[in-house]
């Protein structure tokens, strides 16, 4: 008898991401929850000829393989130490640490030269704890003196750091420092013969206003740098150097946007300064931000060279990953299957591996051939687990909002034999990001425990085009509120089986702030439960570690501006509490950063205050990401503490 997946499948379930190829050997990381640890594992593992193996297990996250010589490379964290090198044979066996003389630095992206010859890794050497210790006796102070000043997920950022690349060459057992700086960076790829690197940074890293981040590339010969993209005032993503370090790929945008600017692939020429927009006509992005909560350790890398002409690289459209190759300006559709394309490698001029997630298929590394388009199945870590499951299927669907706009919607419908179900409406955060094609797990627990999901990518998600995009910014509680609302009737009306009476809403970050902005516009639903909620645009604005930058940007005006504080107060759903008569439940991490806790604190003071049934579950050590990458028995408890809310409110209060 097959079951459904339960909320403690977050501990049976595995994601595949970074894929290397070496010959005819691919190596991945494993990525998967421990139960016994609470904690987060990854191992690294090799398949060839059908057969896969453990290559590299040193610690509880090892990550970051590249292949040298006859030799896996990989990070890997042990106990409490700072990540370090390894390495081990392509067959596995005994590891042993590479930066065994460097404890103080942790290692992080790890690169192999195309000629196999060199390795290049990042380290960041700081004393400075992002978290004090809960129990001190006698603490330290902590000064602050920058605009940014902390990061979500991490804590508060250190003023003495030290960030640096190393180049290993093993057949010498070299170790040489490349690049040593005070300010972050990104390494993103190298040239076949090591000579050249690729690095993405800040313009003005000491100008805290000034987010323009552009890729340099940085002979490694003379330290000279060559900006590679002067021409753009945007954010670049990703830069691969071509094999002869000549050209390099640049996924980024211009910024003409703002801060919410869909990306493009451009093709930048190291010697000439030429930049040149490879994807000006493609209606999707290079720059995918797929709402999901199950994978873990993605690579980053968004596009690749396939030889010395031809690259490939993947986009997000409606929802789905398309994958596509490009070719002396020219861009051609090689896959467009309903599903995400997490990570990506080459393995030759006619063949990529890809892993991939789709709704009702968490994990899969496959091999897919460019010419013919076939594919065949390398990998699926979760094969036994689905010998004895299954997953709830979604039915896609699009509708019409009110004023004519097409939209598009997901249903997953309840494992249950009941003939008429409750249903959830869930909006995703960012706003810009989007639902689609990929692996939820919370959804799959919320079906399993007889809830029917439906979900909207409402105006301003990603993955439809900029104008799309854009109806969001000053716009916010308007036509992305009647999007989901509409959406909502929509699936009331096309699924017989949703129960009308029996209407929830959930979400967060910006979908936290859909749903206490709902609650304080209409009275449909039973209940309701906000998550790391934004609800004060005000008090947002200082306290989170991207307001003062956020704000502006997607409200269309500064806080100080003429009116300011009155357009941030009627945009904001605490200025709509005294309407609220649905029960709400208010989730947020007590570490959150990007929507701090007092946003749900004010919104649950002013709704208590004026007799609604509510109360507020606070997560300790939690940041932002609590249901994507929180600790995990708070992800389930948070699970439990969703369903526990819905089921004590059966109905609408008449």
């Amino acid at each position: 008898m097959t079951q459904s997946v339960q909320a403690q499948d977050l501990f049976n379930l595995k994601s595949i991401t970074q894929p290397v190829v070496a010959g005819d050997r691919i190596f991945f990381v494993e990525n998967g929850v421990d139960q016994a640890s609470n904690g987060y594992r990854s191992v690294v593992r090799g398949v060839s000829g059908g057969e896969a193996w453990t290559a590299g297990s040193v610690g509880e996250q090892n990550t970051q393989p590249a292949v040298a010589g006859q030799h896996l490379y990989f990070a890997a964290k042990v106990g409490q130490a700072k990540p370090q090198l390894f390495t081990t044979s392509l067959n596995g066996g005994e590891a042993l640490a590479v930066t065994v003389l460097m404890p103080e630095q942790a290692v992080s992206t790890v690169l192999a030269s195309g000629d196999q010859q060199t390795i290049f890794f990042k380290t960041t050497e700081t004393t400075e704890q992002p978290k004090f210790l809960n129990a001190e006796d006698f603490p330290q102070t902590r000064h602050v003196s920058r605009l940014i000043n902390k990061a979500d997920g991490h804590g508060w950022l250190p003023h003495q750091v030290t960030y640096r690349v190393w180049r290993y060459r093993p057949e010498t057992d070299q170790l040489r420092e490349v690049l040593s700086q005070g300010t972050d960076f990104d390494l993103t790829s190298t040239s076949a013969d090591g000579r050249w690197l690729t690095v993405i940074q800040d313009v003005q890293p000491d100008d805290d206003r000034d987010f323009t981040r552009h890729a340099y590339c940085l002979d490694t010969a003379t330290r000279e740098w060559t900006d590679l993209t002067s021409g753009l005032k945007g954010q670049v993503a990703d830069a691969t150097i071509s094999a002869d370090g000549r050209r390099a790929l640049i996924v980024g945008n211009d910024g003409s946007h703002g801060l919410h600017t869909v990306a493009n692939v451009y093709l930048a020429n190291r010697e000439t300064g030429e930049l040149v927009n490879q994807t000006a006509s493609l209606d999707a992005d290079p720059v995918p931000e797929f709402a999901a909560d199950f994978t873990q350790n993605p690579s980053g890398k968004l596009a690749q060279w396939l030889d010395g002409q031809r690259f490939v690289f993947t986009a997000a459209f409606h929802g789905r990953s398309q994958l596509y190759v490009g070719d002396g300006g020219q861009v051609r559709l090689l896959s467009d299957q309903p599903r995400e394309i997490v990570d990506f490698a080459v393995i030759d001029d006619d063949a990529v591996v890809l892993a991939v997630s789709a709704q009702d298929r968490p994990s899969l590394l496959v091999r897919h051939t460019l010419s013919e388009g076939n594919e065949h199945i390398l990998v699926n870590p979760n094969a036994t687990y689905e010998d004895t499951h299954e997953y709830a299927h979604p039915q896609h669907f699009t509708f019409e909002a009110t004023d004519g706009q097409d939209l598009e919607g997901w249903y997953l419908p309840a494992q249950t034999t009941a003939k008429k179900t409750p249903v959830l409406l869930y909006v995703h955060g960012g706003p810009h990001a989007n639902y689609g094609e990929t692996f939820f797990y919370e959804f799959q627990v919320h079906a399993s425990r007889g809830y029917g999901v439906v979900f909207f990518n409402p105006r301003g998600s990603t993955s439809y085009g900029q104008a799309y995009q854009d109806a969001v910014i000053g716009h916010y509680g308007e036509h992305d509120y009647r999007d989901v609302m509409s959406g909502l009737d929509v699936a009331l009306a096309k699924f017989s089986e949703l129960d009308a009476d029996r209407q929830y809403i959930a979400g967060g970050s910006y979908g936290g702030f859909m749903t206490t902005w709902a609650v304080g516009h209409t009275a449909r639903f039973a209940a309701a439960v906000a998550q790391r909620s934004v609800t004060n645009w005000i008090s947002l604005f200082g306290t989170s570690d991207i307001g003062f930058y956020f704000n502006p940007d997607e409200l269309a005006g500064d806080l100080f501006d003429e009116g300011g504080v009155s357009e941030y107060w009627q945009r904001s759903p605490l200025a709509y509490a005294q309407n609220v008569t649905t029960p709400i439940r208010l989730l947020h991490g007590e570490w959150d950063m990007r929507c701090p806790i007092s946003q749900s604190e004010e919104f649950f003071t002013a709704v208590k205050r004026h007799g609604v049934d509510a109360d507020m579950i606070r997560y300790p050590q939690s940041f932002h990401g609590v249901s994507r990458d929180g600790l995990p028995s708070l992800r389930v408890q948070r699970l439990d503490d969703m369903t526990a809310w819905f089921d004590a409110h059966p109905s609408v209060q008449k």
